[in-house]
């Protein structure tokens, strides 16, 4: 296990202990399996909320929107001057940093989020 992955398993273990202590206690007619696994779910989609919308404000939730408009003023300067044009290259560059970054910083949340869902899918069977 990576050092990257060190801090939503911790995060999740430490959720997936208190709602199973929680459950058990106020609910004694399932096994603790049953809550366990409910608990695994609730830690491992709560995970993958966190790194999805970690990776929407890391990559710009209105992205779509300042594109348009982007767009848009490019054409009108290029009404005044015919001869315009962006640095899209640069551009591109820096997007594709930030992509990388945001994939990074995003990719243990949801990965182990969805791992945790699995591995409760897979108890809640038992």
């Amino acid at each position: 296990m990576r050092s990257t992955y060190f801090r939503p398993v911790i995060i999740a273990v430490i959720l997936v202990l208190l709602y199973t202590i929680w459950a058990t206690m106020t609910d004694s007619t399932h096994n603790i399996l049953y809550h366990l696994s409910g608990g695994l779910f609730i830690a491992g989609f709560l995970l993958v909320a966190v790194g999805f919308f970690s990776n929407m404000s890391a990559n710009g939730f209105f992205r779509g929107m300042t594109a348009g408009f982007k767009k848009q003023r490019e054409a009108k300067l290029r009404e005044i001057d015919g001869d315009y044009y962006e640095d899209e290259d640069e551009e591109e560059e820096v997007l594709r940093k930030k992509q990388r970054r945001a994939s990074a910083r995003t990719k243990p949340y949801v990965s182990s989020g969805i791992i945790f869902i699995v591995v409760s899918l897979i108890i809640s069977y038992f």
